[in-house]
């Protein structure tokens, strides 16, 4: 169920570069929390209206806490990443549609940047036998989510500084060629999900991808946030906030 409530700061922090690691007490939305989904947080001043939208890194029903990975590029962002510990902040959540195993074991968890938050978070609720995880850096200095990760995690980064020098895909068809996986959940930078939507229906695996997505009220009012899916002679807009932000790669229609 969806609250709206003032929830406490614990800690915030560095994680990597560029990116800050904030973790919040908010024992109803961590209740409730789903692999994949996301909450709204409201920036500390009076300027901005909008909430932030903030993919959920992990959540912990007993401690009842949420963790965050935030990357401050605005204004927005940059106060959020400000909180000190005892600082209160108003939170919105859990919203949005998340990720769903279906039963599989043996899944490959691909994400890039950012987007490896919500995949850290998925594979603490689905990774199974023979799952692995292929993570995808600008450097070594930005990488995060690997040190108690459930299952083996292979790394590449854009400069070599971690693992190879390459495309996160690359190590994931090669896994693939070796076993395939049960399921594919990916989630990062646009580029990295068309791939990854490429070679999941070149391999017949079934896959379902992330969207980072701008969204307004994160509750499917504003509809800001469409996104075109296919059905049965044709296509029609869904809401990344409400009907996502994870969707069937089959059906989701990322380049327009």
């Amino acid at each position: 169920m969806m609250r709206d409530m003032d929830a406490r700061v614990l800690s915030c922090g560095p994680m990597a570069e560029g990116l800050v690691r904030l973790i919040l007490h908010a024992p109803e939305i961590a209740q409730a929390a789903q692999p994949g989904q996301f909450i709204q947080m409201l920036v500390p001043d009076s300027a901005h209206v909008l909430r932030r939208p903030i993919s959920l890194m992990a959540f912990d029903r007993e401690a009842g806490t949420l963790t965050l990975a935030i990357q401050p590029k605005g204004r927005g962002t940059q106060l959020i990443c400000g909180l000190k510990a005892g600082d209160s902040v108003r939170v919105l959540g859990p919203l949005g549609t998340g990720f769903d195993a279906h039963g599989a074991q043996s899944i490959y968890f691909v994400g890039g940047g950012v987007g490896i938050a919500p995949i850290c978070c998925a594979m603490d609720g689905f990774a199974g036998e023979g799952s692995r995880a292929f993570f995808g850096f600008r450097s070594a200095a930005h990488a995060y989510g690997m040190t108690q990760s459930p299952c083996p995690v292979t790394a590449v980064s854009d400069d070599g500084t971690l693992g190879e020098r390459a495309l996160v895909t690359k190590p994931l068809l090669e896994a693939i060629a070796q076993r395939r996986p049960d399921c594919i959940m990916a989630c990062g930078p646009l580029p990295m999900l068309l791939a990854v939507q490429k070679i999941a229906a070149g391999q017949d695996i079934p896959c379902q991808l992330s969207l980072e997505e701008r969204m307004g009220c994160g509750i499917g009012a504003c509809l800001g946030c469409n996104v075109k899916v296919t059905q049965e002679g044709g296509w029609v807009y869904r809401r990344v906030c409400k009907d996502g932000p994870v969707f069937d790669s089959k059906e989701v229609v990322l380049n327009g």
